[in-house]
């Protein structure tokens, strides 16, 4: 059998691996390099896996698929390719390098012994049309291909418009895992705070996570904001209200009494040095500006009221977001897994299927898209192996 993969990232490359020498399998890859995206995956470390997979890893249960190949399966297989990898106190699986790089190498090194898988790199996909038994594929120079199978494994707005022409539901595809996007707020660009408690409120669901949140001049970052950008996308809105409490394992009654004894300590200084030692200096500056306090009046001046508001504002700083920025490491939306059947086959479409991103399938950082993608990469080859 013949078979065209659209799209050369982690699904397609794990396919490759497992498919037998049977099947012919292409990849046409629009880069100049397959497996691009995983180079960037955990700031270039590669989170391959973790070892903890939750019901709130997904946006949906996926658990008939994971127990065909979970994360102790990919720990396996790249072992047995020659990776050494890792897992730190949360589960996730970085190789020993801690580089991408290495995961990228052992997987070409493996697939360049397989004369059935060929890499058709910098080209573009235009067209795919179904006729008969086969599918021509078009490419943007003109060309065009047949084959027996097709597989999708790109997620984008480009891809969505190769199968928006088929009869098969999806949801529009979002930035997720992503910055969200600020008004420019200058003064915080480059602080990068720890165990920050981040809320958030959108259709009556909440989102709450402790993790560290980097402030940029027009947004915020760090993972516990990429799995803001995963919530929101899935609520399909990045323009709201978010909240950070820079203290949370003290509660507001705690603190209040934390800062009337502080301010008897320090009574002698300016307010502009009240929050010294606290938070970072721009995160102080904020924090008792937005409180309207005369910052060169002395800290004994502090009426109760306003240490309230300072209370207040250490445990809910609130940031507006007006969108999501578009270097995003994942999709949210693709096709409907209720359009697909257990081997990831689009059930009105015979040997057509899909995997990785571009199936409505996202995960939180720390591992559990590239699991998604090597998992689907797996499935739709042993259904190949099968046929």
């Amino acid at each position: 059998m013949r078979v065209a993969c659209i799209g050369g990232g982690a699904s397609a490359l794990m396919c490759a691996c497992f498919v037998e020498p049977k099947n012919e399998l292409v990849i046409i890859e629009k880069n100049e390099k397959v497996g691009k995206k995983i180079l960037a995956t955990g700031n270039g470390r590669c989170n391959l896996t973790n070892l903890n997979m939750y019901k709130c890893s997904y946006n949906q249960n996926v658990d008939r698929f994971l127990n065909r190949f979970n994360g102790k399966d990919v720990l396996s297989f790249f072992r047995q390719i020659g990776l050494e990898v890792y897992a730190d106190e949360q589960g996730r699986v970085y190789p020993l390098s801690n580089s991408a790089i290495s995961v990228l190498d052992v997987l070409k090194n493996y697939i360049s012994l397989k004369p059935n898988v060929i890499l058709k790199t910098e080209t573009q996909v235009v067209k795919i049309e179904k006729n008969n038994n086969y599918f021509n594929v078009v490419y943007s120079n003109g060309t065009q291909e047949i084959f027996d199978s097709v597989i999708i494994g790109s997620g984008n707005l480009a891809t969505e418009q190769l199968f928006s022409s088929f009869d098969i539901k999806f949801k529009p595809f979002l930035p997720s895992l992503c910055a969200l996007k600020t008004a420019k707020q200058k003064n915080l660009a480059g602080v990068r705070v720890s165990n920050v408690k981040v809320s958030c409120k959108l259709n009556n669901q909440n989102f709450e996570e402790i993790g560290e949140v980097l402030f940029r001049d027009d947004g915020i970052s760090g993972i516990v904001i990429f799995n803001l950008s995963a919530f929101m996308a899935r609520q399909n809105e990045y323009a709201t209200e978010v909240i950070l409490d820079y203290m949370p394992t003290i509660s507001e009654e705690d603190l209040f009494e934390l800062l009337i004894t502080r301010q008897k300590k320090l009574k002698n200084y300016v307010i502009d040095e009240f929050l010294t030692g606290f938070f970072h200096k721009a995160i102080n500056y904020e924090i008792l500006k937005r409180a309207n306090l005369n910052l060169q009046n002395n800290v004994q001046s502090l009426t109760i009221q306003q240490l309230k508001t300072i209370t207040n504002l250490i445990k809910n700083f609130k940031i507006t977001t007006i969108g999501a920025h578009t270097n995003n490491q994942v999709a949210c939306g693709g096709v409907l897994l209720s359009e697909l059947d257990f081997n990831l086959q689009a059930k009105n479409i015979q040997n057509l299927y899909f995997m990785g991103e571009v199936i409505d399938v996202d995960g939180m950082c720390g591992g559990y898209n590239l699991q998604w993608a090597w998992t689907s990469g797996y499935v739709v080859a042993q259904n190949l192996n099968n046929k």
